[in-house]
């Protein structure tokens, strides 16, 4: 599997041992903060195409399966672009995405996407069997349709949703006349086993906002989940094991946020910003931390995929 750099922010701009990680092993860098402000937090649709256009460019189906560090998770609406790139590049497979995120990115947007909407085009791509999420303990599960849900994807039996913690304790997140049971409830071991029952085909494809992490173990531009480095990786490992890995991404790295797309969007990326974001930027050594772990991840998923 081959690495790749995606640069749409200053997040991995100051990670040097992994930059060095990837350039020292034949893995690309692309160069795209000149479109991060219009893409950061959501974009329309002349944005998305103009990125669309470059990663066609930069990381054609020729290099095979990528695994994509693409900087903050205010940027996770990029996943479509680089899953449909996979699914081609792989043959056009049936595949299952696999989703650690404390948010489940499911809420309706249009036009163009959100970081909290990608969810729903991720489960129409018709190759996609199932986008099976994983570790949530925000609020946007509590009452999901009064929160903008997109459950039509629950009702289609495309969007499968396992809570770290769910709503007010239970051991189970219901909607949509579904049930699923939390990572809490079950115990971690459990859980891990019933994930790797629940991924139906051969060909699966990951990816990660660190932010399902525990406080301790990243810092990001969100607020944080209850997931263990330690048992993130483990779950990895169960996914990854038998399986074709066709492509992965990863997004959390915490950094200052620039917002474009004019000043109507500028407006409302802020005000959205301060009402759903911390206020304060993590600690400096939470942010070294995030580089360790992108190091990890690479070494594990690379390493899974081979």
């Amino acid at each position: 599997m081959n690495v790749a750099l995606l640069h749409l922010d200053e997040a991995l701009t100051v990670q040097d041992r992994l930059r060095r990680v990837v350039r020292e092993g034949g893995g690309r860098t692309v160069e795209c903060r000149d479109l991060g402000p219009a893409l950061r937090l959501w974009s329309r649709p002349p944005a998305l195409a103009q990125l669309r256009h470059r990663l066609a460019m930069a990381l054609p189906g020729g290099l095979g399966p990528l695994l994509v560090f693409c900087g903050s998770g205010d940027f996770h609406h990029v996943t479509p672009l680089l899953l449909e790139r996979a699914i081609e590049a792989a043959g056009r497979p049936q595949v299952t995405v696999v989703h650690f995120d404390n948010h489940p990115d499911w809420v309706k947007f249009s036009p163009g996407a959100h970081c909290g909407s990608w969810v729903g085009h991720a489960a129409r791509l018709p190759e996609v069997a199932k986008v099976i999420t994983v570790g949530v303990c925000s609020d946007d599960i509590d009452r999901p349709r009064s929160r903008g849900a997109d459950l039509s994807v629950v009702d289609a039996d495309k969007v499968e949703l396992y809570p770290y913690r769910a709503p007010a304790g239970a051991a189970t997140f219901s909607v949509c006349g579904r049930a699923w049971p939390s990572i809490e409830s079950l115990g971690e071991p459990a859980f891990a086993n019933l994930l790797a029952s629940r991924i139906q085909t051969d060909a699966v494809y990951i990816t990660i906002d660190k932010d399902v992490l525990r406080a301790e173990d990243a810092g990001t531009n969100w607020d944080q989940g209850q997931t263990s480095f330690a048992f993130l990786k483990a779950l990895i490992a169960r996914v990854c094991a038998g399986r074709r890995v066709i492509g992965a991404d990863v997004v959390g790295d915490w950094s200052k946020a620039a917002y474009g797309g004019g000043l109507v969007a500028w407006a409302l990326k802020s005000g959205e910003a301060l009402l759903d974001q911390p206020w304060r930027a993590p600690p400096l050594a939470l942010r070294a931390a995030n580089e360790d772990a992108n190091l990890e991840l690479l070494t594990l998923i690379t390493g899974a995929a081979a």
